[in-house]
């Protein structure tokens, strides 16, 4: 069995998690009851409701902030109040992990109009509240919420505080409780209809890999590349479709990591699946490296930013062999790389790099070295 090998790696994630999660902010925090203290940096805050907002619906009813439900965690930097103002996108972020790009924040600002972030996650604390209200600006205020289960994503004050987002961002973590927690609760439809009023959606790591019109879930802890390829039906693969539909990414399955973690083999392996299963004859994949970002405008006109690459993976048919207890057979791909100032456009991906022949044979891939 070759999941030994990779005991170091789960590391890496520990590392970006107390890089990301918990930095020292200024945030307040609330769990809307008593008001028990939050992460580092974050003070306690009184509970009780929230502020009612802004906002005025199209009947002329006031459309007031639902109260916080007493069990949910939240850091709030900024004017706690809904900054009444028309996002000018949509658009996308797609970071791969790691360090963040600061330059892929600093791009969402002008869509932002000044209105209000919403951080994301099921794990960790404030560490994104000062860094994107005081370092990156341009915002009314940055408020972060755990949400942690299917119940605090049902809540009406989670999905009113989406809704009413401008920019909205998903942090690392693991996407299996991402799926866990939001899949088919009102989380989903908040964030479409944030989208819908132009705001940008965005994700790192686990938060990025939950984007696309599939994914790989992790529900059984992650997978490595040469599980997927040894066996693309193992336990470890486990695949999801059906939470976001986000049209600037139809037909489009993302990784992070990518590089760092050599998850070209696994890539190969969900876009097998995704054609075996019967979800797409013609799925696209996108592996976006640590310190790197691809952003996405209304336009669908993308540019890659960041230290790294990316890199889009494209089959021109379907697999030869994708069973169970089977290598993966799998000829005729194409791999893109694309590095900091190249574009990329969507939906579909295109771009006018020359990408290099790619394929899956006997548990490995060609060329051996697919970076």
């Amino acid at each position: 069995m070759t999941r030994p090998l990779h005991a170091a790696l789960p590391l890496i994630a520990i590392a970006f998690f107390s890089a990301c999660g918990d930095a020292t902010g200024t945030s307040s925090a609330t769990t809307g009851g008593a008001g028990t203290g939050g992460g580092s940096g974050g003070t306690a805050g009184s509970g009780g409701t929230a502020s009612s907002g802004g906002t005025t619906g199209s009947g002329g009813t006031a459309d007031v902030r639902p109260p916080k439900p007493a069990d949910l965690v939240v850091y709030v930097t900024g004017d706690d109040a809904d900054k009444d103002v028309t996002p000018t996108g949509p658009g996308v972020i797609l970071m791969g992990g790691g360090t963040d790009v600061d330059a892929a924040f600093t791009w969402w600002k002008p869509y932002l109009q000044g209105g209000d972030v919403v951080v994301l996650r099921t794990s960790g604390a404030d560490g994104y509240n000062s860094y994107l209200y005081s370092d990156i600006g341009g915002c009314d205020s940055v408020e972060t919420l755990l949400v942690t289960t299917p119940a605090l994503a049902a809540d009406p004050y989670v999905a009113w505080t989406i809704r009413h987002a401008e920019g909205i961002f998903l942090a690392g973590g693991d996407q299996a409780t991402y799926l866990t927690a939001w899949k088919d609760t009102p989380v989903e439809e908040a964030l479409m209809d944030a989208y819908a009023r132009g705001a940008v959606l965005g994700g790192t790591s686990a938060g990025c890999a939950v984007l696309g019109e599939w994914m790989f879930a992790a529900y059984n802890d992650t997978v490595y590349s040469d599980e997927a390829l040894a066996d693309p039906y193992n336990t470890y693969m486990t695949m999801e479709r059906d939470f976001l539909a986000i049209p600037l990414l139809q037909g489009v399955l993302t990784d992070t990591h990518f590089v760092t973690r050599d998850r070209m083999g696994r890539l190969v392996a969900f876009l097998g699946r995704v054609t075996a299963d019967g979800w797409s004859a013609a799925p696209i994949g996108i592996g976006v490296d640590e310190e790197t970002a691809i952003v996405v405008g209304p336009d669908g006109k993308g540019t890659v930013l960041g230290s790294g690459a990316a890199y889009v993976v494209r089959p021109s048919g379907p697999p030869t062999t994708c069973e169970a207890g089977k290598p993966l057979e799998y000829a005729g791909l194409t791999s893109t790389k694309l590095v900091s100032g190249d574009a990329v456009t969507f939906p579909g991906a295109g771009t006018v790099s020359p990408g290099q022949p790619l394929s899956a044979s006997g548990g490995v891939l060609s060329p051996a070295a697919p970076y």
